[in-house]
């Protein structure tokens, strides 16, 4: 696909107008709503989108990951796709951020999609603030990508999706690593007094970046501020259970094309080859997905925070466009 030039932290503009909300949500369907998701609607200040971008972290973060407090708006998505007209609403799943954080064998891949179902309808019936959203686009990282395998097949409730960390393929040896860089949250300083039973994991102290980043475009003071700012996962949803059958919407597929775990020594595709990638993962997808793949060179797992981002993010937004204008 055309890549579209970077957008600069000064062309994302001035600060949107931002409100934060907590929604009552369920964990099964039918079901009562008996948690709380938490949410922050961001909107240009001189208009109202009628298309919103729903935003899904990837596991051990929260919502700060679209809207990173380092480098003045540069590691925003938030502030990009605000500039570019639409509406963001940048949530956090069930059991992470300042959502509710059920006992963790409770929080499975079916029980967290419902729940953004509950947000995604809210949305489209202007629960939040009054008005009614036309359109929108789920934008999901990792974990955030995997709930869209589960939700969108289910509820259809979408017009498009960008899935962002999450190719079908993966290095078996880092997988391991991976998990033995993870540990009960509790007994972590960070989390020691948070009450969370011990099926909640984060990572360990010192892993993120070998994870998570590539050294030519990180940023140490963001690697820093990962690790300050890092979250937590409930044991159920550490691997997504299905692949991604039964997406009928727009789909396009992100990644850096060095992610440590996708791509670094996966030998099901080339991520050096965008086209190799596309012809492995198209058999996730259904012909109505129109599946479009991008990989950012020279760029890890967290693509919105390594020192491309505003290359990932103008991909992400040219896209979106194409199928689901802000207005």
């Amino acid at each position: 696909m055309t890549t579209a030039p970077p957008a600069s932290a000064d062309e994302a503009g001035g600060d949107p107008i931002c409100k934060a909300y907590s929604l009552p949500v369920r964990m099964s369907d039918p079901g009562e709503a008996t948690q709380t998701l938490w949410g922050e609607l961001c909107q240009p200040r001189d208009s109202r989108p009628t298309t919103v971008q729903l935003l899904v972290h990837g596991g051990y973060y929260n919502h700060e990951y679209w809207d990173f407090p380092v480098g003045d708006g540069y590691y925003s998505y938030v502030r990009h796709a605000v500039a570019a007209g639409y509406a963001t609403f940048n949530v956090d799943p069930i059991g992470s951020g300042n959502s509710s954080h059920p006992q963790s064998s409770l929080v499975t891949g079916d029980a967290g999609s419902v729940a953004l179902h509950d947000a995604i309808t809210a949305l489209r019936h202007g629960t939040l603030d009054g008005q009614a959203f036309k359109k929108v686009i789920w934008v999901g990282h990792a974990l955030g990508s995997f709930y869209a395998w589960r939700e969108i097949p289910q509820y259809n409730d979408v017009d498009a999706a960008i899935l962002t960390g999450a190719l079908s393929g993966y290095n078996p040896d880092h997988a391991a690593t991976a998990v033995a860089n993870t540990y009960p949250a509790i007994d972590d300083p960070k989390f020691a007094n948070s009450g969370y039973d011990p099926g909640y994991m984060t990572t360990k102290p010192g892993t993120r970046g070998s994870m998570f980043y590539y050294p030519a475009t990180t940023d140490p003071s963001v690697v820093a501020a990962d690790e300050e700012t890092k979250d937590v996962v409930p044991t159920a949803k550490t691997v997504p259970a299905a692949p991604p059958y039964g997406i009928r919407v727009p789909v396009i597929v992100l990644d850096g094309a060095q992610d440590w775990l996708t791509c670094q020594g996966v030998t099901s595709y080339d991520c050096s080859d965008p086209a190799s990638v596309r012809a492995y993962e198209s058999s996730f997808y259904l012909p109505e997905a129109k599946l479009e793949v991008a990989l950012v060179p020279e760029t890890g797992h967290d693509m919105a925070l390594a020192t491309t981002a505003p290359v990932t993010d103008s991909i992400m937004l040219h896209w979106a466009e194409s199928v689901a204008a802000p207005q």
